[in-house]
């Protein structure tokens, strides 16, 4: 297991060093987030993978980096096209709510649906019983998702509710609104606790191989050059993150793998 997260920890570093990057900024972003999934990726067998939601293309870069027969789809898979034909990756659009599988049937032995469950419009099960359709006996899912529980997030509701504010603010509400057809994807539909995604996991043929709580957002913010910059925020985020160190539950991010059921 530490030789995985070792590995893994290595080749999204390496990214940064050698990588024709775009956005810098979601990688930092997104780095921990990065090295927590190509880990699990590790851990598991097989060599073909199809990641859903693949913009920017930075953890699609990674995973070919790390020797993976990568495919992807994406609803604008134009907006990084020059990225796909220069990594040799096949990618093909598909709205899930909305469209049928763009792939063959058992085609996959792991699929990566990281960070968008949480933007789909319509509930989740119809789409996890699609991914199962796509992976071959005995494949594997990996979902990644913002958690319910997150401290932060729990934090700032109770101070909305004792403020008496919206639980949208103003600047969310009206981007919210003035979203249109695919754009609306952009934003949160809602989010999702672990139990919750074991549920509808079990309930859509798969058997749940691992849950994992990850800091994944955490330490953005609080590197020290920050501190000179923002001392009260990098402060706050500073309890953030030790709070959630030490209640693992109410870390950012939940993580878990499925095997597609054979029964």
């Amino acid at each position: 297991m530490h030789d995985r997260k070792q590995q893994a920890q290595s080749i999204v570093a390496q990214y940064a060093a050698t990588s024709q990057s775009n956005k810098p900024e979601y990688y930092r972003y997104h780095k921990i987030r990065f090295a927590a999934i190509l880990a699990m990726v590790l851990s598991l067998p097989g060599k073909r993978v199809l990641e859903i939601g693949v913009n920017p293309g930075q953890f699609t870069e990674m995973l070919v980096n790390a020797g993976y027969e990568v495919y992807g789809t994406d609803i604008f898979p134009e907006h990084r096209a020059e990225v796909w034909e220069r990594l040799d990756v096949e990618v093909r659009r598909w709205n899930i709510d909305t469209e049928e599988p763009p792939y063959s049937p058992g085609m996959f032995d792991i699929i990566i649906f990281s960070e968008v469950i949480e933007h789909l419009a319509n509930p989740p099960l119809a789409a996890l019983e699609q991914f199962a359709t796509l992976l071959v006996p005995g494949g594997h899912l990996i979902i990644s998702t913002p958690n319910q529980f997150y401290f932060k997030s729990r934090m700032r509701t109770l101070f909305d509710v004792l403020l008496w504010l919206p639980f949208d603010h103003t600047d969310e509400f009206e981007r919210w609104a003035t979203l249109r057809s695919d754009a609306r994807y952009y934003t949160h539909s809602r989010l999702f606790g672990m139990k919750q995604l074991a549920w509808m996991a079990k309930a859509s043929h798969y058997d749940v191989v691992s849950e994992e709580y990850h800091a994944a957002y955490e330490p953005v913010g609080i590197e020290w050059a920050r501190f000179v910059r923002a001392p009260h925020r990098w402060l706050v985020k500073s309890a953030i993150a030790l709070v959630t160190a030490l209640l693992w539950k109410t870390r950012s991010m939940i993580l878990i793998a499925l095997k597609k059921s054979t029964h």
